[in-house]
């Protein structure tokens, strides 16, 4: 009995597959756009929402992630801000006075210069990492070969990351081999690795090369590890009343500051401290993913409900004649229920296809470190699979128990004529409205990184060699002049420009109120304002001021702003006039250069003063401003560095590129607004593909009215107006509905920035002309197609 029951089940099946599988076949347009759009949204969904996950669940596995915090104490040069950074000797104060610090480790990276291995240099930036040996009393490192513990406790070893691993030795054997580093704060140095760990989901640390604490470790970033049940809070009021020595005691205090707060920078903390070998992520750019993935689905979920609603009229068709054949109620709602789960069963496996292809592409886009295994994961999977599954089972379950009890004419009654068209009319609005929104934020968001852009090209090619402390330059400065082709500039100078000396203002403002602020100087050669292309509004030129004066200075225009008194002149005055704590006693304001950026547009201009030095003031410079002609720019850095390995034999030639440095401080808005390029394209595309089901719908219901209208004198054109009328109109009903909307949100995204793109009246026209110019085309191209069959054949097939 059971063997019939069963043979029964799988006959039915068998049918109900095929006529599953048949009817996609017979509506083979409508089944390829629903399924491509669907899969294209539901991979731009998991990948933002696994995205959102990953990083929000930092060392989300760590049984002691809510005990750690990082200390940190206020930051001295900038007022409001928090730095993570103790001395040497606090964090075993701490522990010794405190029952609450029950562990504490201390993080330092040494620059590396340069690394070899069997001789060979190995290009690209890898983090070397130092820390003590409680490391793994925080985190649960786990080693394919090796011991870390052994590491931490010998400074001529070395653990390497299994990507790390794989860069510096391919396929070979890493255990055992020698490194050779050169570092500044180490010097050369050969280690031996003596572990390489495994990858290691989810971690707050992000290193290549990881090795003990050495002694002279003079402070850095410090973790805490408190007791169970003790109170941060409570413990940071008795570090600060017991006084403990700070950057600048009695002014500033600590902080026991949780996990997101260094890891997640918000909108007002702009100048956060940057940690490279810690995970930190803007918390705007996690909730604008969620956002996108949100909208993105939105617009897959139109487009998946118009085209099954189109397909399922069609389909019925056939269901009706089941009915009169004997049909049973179950074997329609199977086959029903089946054609809707299949569907989103297949968009969602083709999604993970999608994923795997794109995944490399966005972690390069965001900086991000996520991995098809972390899909795949205990903390992903089930959330994935919950999703599919309310993305199948639902709109399953409600198309087979409502349409199964339909006739044919009840499902015309209900869901088609004036009804569907109202439907269909709101969802088409909807994808409208979201694309709009997108493109309007993308615009926005491409002007402000245009802008960014504008102000790092007077860094294009030029490159920075030395950083203020090493030996004279003044011989290299002479050497590469008689010796490099494809020059155009050189500079000597006292320091670096993009990380110029900073000295804390306090201006007096007109109410009495005291506002602290920076200064930046800079001291070089006359040549500098040319290789820095700075713009000087007033004074002589720079090797003239020399002939004129003995100590020359130029200021900003935000120096004359914040402390020149309004109305005064500040050329030809002393420079103590307007800064009590000058140096130099006989330093003169000589000139006014403009205001340009050296860090974030979201910082405003600090107030800066520029020394021109003669010869003999640069004699210890140890600093040189190189600009690069574009078309010999390759050739002159190989003659550059040929130079340098001829006059520093055993030293490695090291540069700072300066505008790629100062595009890196600028990299949120960078990676928002390739996100934003990358999610509106993805919008519109989605949006086509469910114009071009409703339309290619649309076009075939229509043949008989269009044969008419054409045998009674219609012309082509008046067809195709006739076809694209109606999206016109959802488009301007749209326009209305996101315009506000999206304006609004970018606004707010906006006010983080010192200085801002003006929004031109364009931004807001160029999206409704592209949403208009992508549903003219598709719908005229429908349109053109159905106006070159003949009205007599048409008919003849209606």
């Amino acid at each position: 009995m059971n063997g019939n029951y069963n043979r029964k089940n799988v006959m039915i099946l068998n049918v109900t597959l095929k006529m599953i599988l048949r009817s996609w076949w017979r509506n083979k347009v409508f089944f390829l756009v629903s399924v491509a759009s669907l899969a294209l949204g539901l991979a731009c969904t998991n990948l933002l929402m696994t995205y959102f996950v990953h990083e929000h669940g930092l060392e989300g596995r760590n049984p002691d992630r809510d005990r750690i915090v990082f200390l940190r104490q206020d930051d001295p040069m900038n007022e409001g801000k928090r730095v993570a950074y103790a001395a040497a000797d606090i964090p075993q104060r701490l522990k010794d006075s405190y029952a609450e610090v029950e562990d504490y480790l201390r993080l330092g990276k040494s620059d590396m210069l340069s690394c070899k291995v069997d001789g060979q240099k190995v290009d690209g930036n890898l983090i070397l990492l130092s820390a003590d040996t409680t490391l793994t009393r925080f985190f649960d490192y786990r080693t394919a070969q090796g011991s870390l513990e052994q590491v931490l406790h010998r400074p001529d070893q070395v653990a390497l990351s299994a990507a790390c691993a794989r860069k510096l030795f391919g396929g070979g054997e890493a255990f055992g081999r020698h490194i050779e580093v050169q570092s500044e704060s180490r010097g050369r140095q050969t280690y031996q690795v003596a572990a390489v760990l495994e990858e290691r989901g989810q971690s707050l640390l992000r290193f290549d090369m990881l090795t003990a604490q050495t002694s002279d470790y003079w402070g850095g970033p410090t973790l805490l590890k408190l007791s169970p049940g003790a109170d941060a809070v409570r413990l940071t009021d008795k570090i600060n009343a017991d006084q403990v020595p700070t950057l600048m005691p009695g002014q500033t205090k600590y902080h026991l500051d949780p996990l997101e707060a260094v890891c997640f920078t918000t909108l007002d903390d702009a100048s956060q401290q940057t940690l490279d070998y810690i995970c930190q992520t803007p918390v705007q750019t996690l909730y604008i993913s969620l956002l996108a993935a949100v909208l993105i689905l939105v617009i897959a979920c139109c487009n998946y409900t118009n085209m099954s609603l189109s397909r399922l009229l069609q389909q019925l068709r056939m269901i009706h004649v089941e009915k009169l054949m004997g049909g049973t109620l179950r074997s329609i709602r199977l086959q029903l229920f089946g054609d809707a789960f299949l569907t989103v069963v297949l968009a969602f496996i083709l999604s993970m296809l999608l994923v795997n292809d794109c995944l490399a592409m966005f972690n390069g886009l965001l900086g991000s470190r996520l991995t098809m295994g972390f899909f795949f994961s205990s903390r992903m999977l089930p959330w994935l699979l919950v999703f599919v599954l309310v993305m199948s089972v639902v709109p399953a379950w409600y198309i087979s128990r409502r349409l199964s009890r339909l006739s044919f004419s009840q499902y015309r009654t209900l869901y088609g004529g004036r009804r569907k068209q109202r439907f269909v009319a709101v969802l088409v609005t909807v994808q409208f409205a979201i694309s709009i929104g997108l493109l309007l934020a993308t615009l926005t968001a491409r002007r402000q990184m245009r802008l960014t852009e504008r102000q790092a090209d007077r860094y294009a090619d030029c490159i920075e060699i030395g950083d203020g402390f090493g030996a004279p330059l003044a011989p290299l400065k002479a050497e590469i002049e008689k010796r490099v082709q494809g020059i155009e500039s050189v500079t000597l100078s006292n320091g670096p420009v993009l990380n110029a000396w900073i000295r804390q203002l306090t201006v007096k403002c007109p109410d009495g109120s005291e506002v602290h602020t920076n200064l930046l100087a800079l001291e070089g050669d006359t040549s500098l304002l040319h290789t820095l292309r700075m713009e000087q509004l007033s004074g002589e030129r720079p090797a003239r001021l020399l002939e004129q004066m003995a100590r020359p200075v130029l200021v900003n225009e935000s120096f004359v702003r914040q402390l020149v008194p309004a109305g005064t002149d500040p050329v030809g005055r002393s420079l103590r006039e307007f800064d009590a704590e000058a140096d130099d006693s006989l330093a003169v304001v000589a000139g006014v250069v403009r205001d340009f950026s050296v860090n974030s547009l979201e910082e405003a201009v600090t107030p800066l003063v520029v020394s021109l030095l003669s010869e003999s003031g640069l004699q210890k410079a140890a600093c040189l401003q190189i600009r690069l002609r574009p078309e010999s720019r390759t050739e002159a850095l190989q003659q550059i560095e040929s130079v340098w390995d001829e006059m520093n034999p055993g030293q490695p030639f090291r540069y700072t590129d300066m505008h790629r440095e100062f595009m890196g401080r600028n990299e949120k808005v960078l990676s928002l607004s390739h996100l934003l390029t990358f999610y509106a394209l993805i919008g519109l595309l989605l949006t086509g593909f469910g114009l071009f089901g409703i339309a290619w719908y649309a076009t075939r219901q229509r043949i008989r009215e269009i044969s008419i209208r054409k045998v009674h004198g219609a012309t082509r054109r008046q067809i195709i107006w006739l076809l694209n009328k109606p999206f016109c109109l959802y488009a301007a009903v749209a326009y209305v509905l996101a315009m506000p909307v999206a304006w609004w949100l970018m606004q707010r995204w906006l006010e983080q920035f010192a200085y801002r793109a003006p929004l031109s009246v364009g931004i807001f026209v160029w999206p409704l002309v592209v949403v208009w110019g992508v549903s003219a085309l598709i719908v005229c191209l429908q349109g053109w197609m159905l106006s070159r069959v003949k009205a007599v054949e048409a008919m003849k097939n209606e």
